[in-house]
């Protein structure tokens, strides 16, 4: 087999998305049926459970993180709160980044390996916050900065392949908007650094063991 040439691998802006779409789909439709649910129980008005920031209680309720919880047991927890949001406007800022996430990432890779770098970053986000003893924390950043881990990785690794183009988008550009999202997520309270932290270290190690791509 002839080794790979330079500016053979690009960025593939057409390529389908079968898991991108699949998780992004996933996260909007249990955002919509867990508001649905709870405005059906009488806990609340429809529109807040959709659009508005929801109470650690409804949160819990809907299978979200917490610390008690698991230390009684309840580790699934950790798998069901990537699939979980706090709000419309933090389901939104995750489903456009892991399309987008996607739309880099999973022609290289696979729709395979891209869902299970996502779904291993996402638990292992879940994981790191209860190390350092975050109360509740939902959501699918762990998942989504694994997924940025691995590129980050992959694109370093494969750089004599791309051209100018892509090189200082995969390099400069998306290495900025990577250390961006880490210091935010140091600056900002209400971010869970510690779950970025953990899912970034599951797509270093991914990005360095996947295959070259075709």
């Amino acid at each position: 087999m002839s080794s790979p040439s330079p500016s053979d691998l690009r960025v593939r802006w057409d390529a389908p998305l079968r898991a991108t779409w699949l998780v992004v789909g996933v996260v909007v439709v249990v955002h919509v049926v867990s508001g649905l649910w709870w405005y059906a129980e009488g806990k609340g008005d429809l529109v807040r459970a959709l659009v508005y920031d929801r109470t650690p209680g409804f949160r819990v309720a809907v299978g979200g993180q917490h610390a008690k919880l698991i230390e009684q047991g309840q580790y699934w927890r950790w798998f069901s709160s990537v699939w979980l949001h706090t709000g419309l406007a933090h389901l939104a800022v995750n489903a456009s980044g892991l399309w987008a996430l996607g739309r880099f990432l999973e022609p290289w890779i696979g729709a395979a390996r891209w869902l299970a770098i996502f779904v291993a970053g996402g638990v292992a986000g879940s994981l790191a916050s209860s190390f350092v003893g975050v109360t509740q924390s939902d959501g699918a950043s762990g998942g989504g900065f694994a997924l940025m881990g691995a590129l980050w990785v992959l694109a370093w690794r494969e750089w004599a392949r791309l051209d100018d183009y892509d090189r200082r988008l995969l390099g400069p550009v998306w290495s900025a908007v990577l250390v961006g999202n880490l210091l935010l997520g140091l600056v900002l309270p209400f971010v869970d650094a510690s779950a970025h932290a953990g899912g970034l270290v599951v797509g270093v190690v991914a990005g360095l063991l996947v295959p070259h791509p075709e």
